[in-house]
C-alpha cells in the first residue's frame, strides 16, 4: 500500500476563476506525457490542473521543493482531525483503496472513488478554506480546498454542480457541503462517483502542486 507518489498527469484545460455547472472553458494547454524523464517534462497536477513554467521538477523532499515527502506523521495528523468522510451518508468502511489502480499506460491513480447517486452532497472533509475552483478535461468540475493548518490539499473532482454561492478563499468547516457528485470531465457518464485526492504542499498558494497522500490510510489504514 503506498503512501505517495508523485503525479504526472498532462493534459489541462485551464479555465480559472468561478465556475459553475456548464460553464465554458479558456483555453487549452497540452502536454505530451514523457515516462523515460519525468523529471524532464513539467508534471501537471492533479487531474491535469495547469503547469506554470517551471513547475513540477523538484525532488520531494529536497530544500525549497513543494514537494515535501510524506511520513506515517501526516496520515497521523490527518486522522486527530476526525476527518469526514467527503460523500454524505457514506461510511469510511465502504471506502475502497484504488490509490495505486492504473489510469492508461503510465499513470496512477493517486486518489479514491467514492461511488454515490448523482447529486448527494460532497463535504469539506476538515475545516479550512476554499483554494480554487476548477474546470478540466480530465477532472471536470473539482474543488481545491486546505485545511487549517495549510500543510494538506484535497482534491473533490467530476462534481455535478458547487453549492450555490460557493467562492475561492471562502472559509468551510467540517462536513460543510461544498458540491454535489457527478459525473463531470472524464468520468464515466453512467457511474458517478466522487474521484477525492489529498497531497501535501509547503506552499497552498501553488494548489496544483504537491506528494500524493493515500486518502485510503486517513480513514481505514489502522
Amino acid at each position: 500500500m503506498t503512501v505517495a507518489r508523485r503525479g504526472d498527469t498532462t493534459v489541462v484545460i485551464d479555465t480559472g476563476g468561478t465556475r459553475t455547472k456548464g460553464a465554458g472553458t479558456d483555453s487549452i494547454s497540452v502536454i505530451a506525457p514523457d515516462s523515460t524523464a519525468p523529471f524532464r517534462t513539467p508534471a501537471a497536477g492533479p487531474l491535469g490542473v495547469p503547469v506554470p513554467p517551471g513547475a513540477g521538477l523538484s525532488t520531494p523532499g529536497t530544500p525549497g521543493s513543494s514537494f515535501p515527502p510524506v511520513a506515517p506523521a501526516d496520515v497521523a495528523a490527518l486522522r486527530a482531525k476526525s476527518p469526514a468522510v467527503p460523500v454524505a451518508g457514506v461510511a469510511k468502511e465502504k471506502l475502497v483503496d484504488s490509490f495505486d489502480d492504473a489510469r492508461g499506460a503510465s499513470r496512477r491513480h493517486n486518489a479514491i472513488d467514492i461511488v454515490a447517486p448523482r447529486n448527494t452532497p460532497v463535504v469539506a472533509t476538515t475545516d479550512g478554506r476554499v483554494l480554487k475552483l476548477h474546470n478540466s478535461t480530465a477532472g471536470g468540475l473539482t474543488i481545491y480546498a486546505t485545511d487549517a493548518s495549510s500543510r494538506y490539499i484535497f482534491l473533490y473532482g467530476h462534481l455535478d454542480s458547487y453549492r450555490p454561492g460557493l467562492m475561492e478563499g471562502a472559509a468551510v468547516k467540517r462536513g460543510e457541503i461544498i458540491g454535489f457528485v457527478g459525473t463531470t470531465g472524464n468520468a464515466n457518464p453512467t457511474g458517478p462517483h466522487l474521484h477525492f485526492a489529498i497531497t501535501r504542499s509547503d506552499n497552498v498558494r501553488e494548489w496544483w502542486k504537491g506528494t500524493p497522500l493515500n486518502p485510503f490510510l486517513v480513514y481505514r489504514g489502522e
